[in-house]
């Protein structure tokens, strides 16, 4: 039977006491659940903060240049971060919006 490590996924040797990968401590299931709680708020913490430049200049391109902005918006919402989604769906919209106005304005 194989085994897998709680905090990372590695495979690992059926005597291992330790991961080889990350070194989370495999009979302490306790402190093992700590460990990967920690790892992923911490990637959470990390994967926000990623994305504020890609926000910033989705908003400015979605004005400017809605094509980009398209491109930036999509980026955005597939990423990890919920933040970054959220901001993602705005900027379609804000993409949509200037170019349903645009149309109106040249047909008008």
């Amino acid at each position: 039977m194989t085994k897998y490590c709680p905090a990372c996924g590695e495979e690992l040797i059926d005597a291992a006491k330790f991961c080889k990968n990350c070194g989370a401590e495999i009979d302490n299931p306790q402190k093992t659940t700590n460990t990967y709680q920690e790892n992923r708020r911490q990637y959470i913490e990390l994967s926000d903060k990623n994305y504020t430049i890609a926000i910033v200049v989705g908003y400015v391109m979605a004005i400017l240049i809605p094509l980009i902005g398209l491109i930036i918006g999509i980026y955005l919402l597939t990423r990890d971060s919920s933040r970054a989604k959220k901001h993602g769906k705005f900027v379609l919209i804000v993409t949509v919006v200037v170019w349903v106005l645009s149309v109106i304005s040249v047909f008008r």
